[in-house]
């Protein structure tokens, strides 16, 4: 391991259109102790050829057969020799400080492994659209797992800094069973285990655009990971130490954001342990506002039912949930605009879904 130099992981799959740029926002870093690590998984694109035009020692190419991003990244951390870890998507690129104000913190500050800072979104064309910090109340330092549990607040991989000695500690690499918010899920394992700083500039230029994770990967697969990554999370020995507020917080989102239409896995959430232990007054709403979303689509009435006549249970006397109960067992008519009215309403008032839920990965 190097001390100083940061490693910066890239994937590239197909990634020609846009690898140029990102490359580019290398050789413009004002800091310049920096190795880029580009894992090409399987491109049958021109991404080869674009990258064969670069010629500097610091890239290292490697090809690879299609394995995946995260298998990509693994590969990355496996050669590696930096002090520092960072990653780029082929479709992003770096500000000129980006590297140095992170790697310069992580050498004055040593009681914090993590950094991250702030970012822009922009489109397709790289016109600005807004930074990260617009879309976040605040900038999370230090122990952030219980707020990182409902908001993915860095915004990307590329936002962040790591010292690798503190994933070789604690054995922490991608996991490859999950195939879309990788990066998600490998930081909430470093918020469990590390403190996290931050910088107030801007490091990243997070392009939004059709080919994104997000738009090209099939609905299902994204919820299986994201499923998957937020399971792991609630089984997470830290889950308990977290805020109540923030147990509160998780489970509103998991509900109500990330299962919004699967109601045999919200179903299945309600037995969870940890769910069972929030007081059953937050319980009975969230299972009624779970229930309220299929009410309003007039979908799976029986389930409907029966989630609301639990928080019913849990909560007996609660004036909404009569409500929508006396709803839930009229026919489709008159009444109909009234619950609709109400359902609006309360969706303004308590939507709390994280602002880089609908990002690429």
């Amino acid at each position: 391991m190097k001390p100083n130099l940061v490693s910066v992981l890239m994937p590239a799959y197909n990634g020609g259109q846009f690898i140029k740029k990102a490359i580019e926002s290398m050789f413009a870093q004002t800091y310049l102790n920096w190795e880029l690590i580009i894992v090409d998984d399987g491109s049958t694109d021109d991404t080869a050829a674009i990258i064969s035009c670069f010629h500097d020692s610091r890239i290292v190419y490697v090809y690879q057969e299609n394995c995946g991003q995260a298998a990509a990244l693994n590969h990355g951390l496996d050669i590696a020799r930096g002090e520092y870890i960072t990653t780029l998507d082929v479709d992003d690129w770096f500000s000129p400080n980006s590297l140095g104000d992170r790697a310069v913190f992580l050498d004055r500050y040593q009681e914090y492994d993590v950094v991250y800072g702030d970012g822009i979104f922009c489109d397709q064309d790289g016109n600005q659209l807004k930074q990260f910090s617009e879309l976040r109340t605040s900038d999370v330092t230090g122990d952030v797992f219980g707020v990182m549990l409902s908001n993915s607040f860095f915004g990307t991989g590329a936002n962040v800094m790591v010292r690798k000695s503190v994933l070789e500690k604690n054995q922490i690499r991608y996991d490859t069973s999950i195939v879309w918010c990788q990066d998600y899920d490998l930081y909430l394992r470093l918020a469990e285990k590390c403190k996290w700083g931050y910088v107030n500039s801007v490091m990243v230029w997070y392009r939004l655009h059709h080919e994104n994770m997000t738009v090209t990967m099939p609905s299902g697969r994204r919820l299986e990971s994201l499923v998957r990554t937020k399971l792991k999370a609630l089984a997470s020995e830290r889950f308990d130490t977290v805020l109540y507020s923030q147990k509160v917080s998780f489970f509103h989102h998991f509900f109500l954001h990330d299962l919004e239409s699967d109601v045999k896995r919200q179903k299945d959430l309600m037995n969870h342990l940890q769910f069972k232990m929030l007081r059953k007054i937050d319980q009975a709403r969230i299972i009624r506002l779970s229930a309220s979303n299929y009410l309003a689509a007039r979908e799976n009435m029986k389930e409907v039912r029966e989630l609301l006549r639990n928080s019913l249970r849990l909560n007996p006397f609660d004036p909404k949930t009569i409500f929508v109960i006396i709803l839930a067992y009229l026919n489709k008519g008159p009444f109909e605009w009234l619950f609709n009215s109400w359902r609006e309403m309360k969706i303004r008032n308590q939507s709390i879904s994280s602002p880089f839920d609908q990002v690429k990965s």
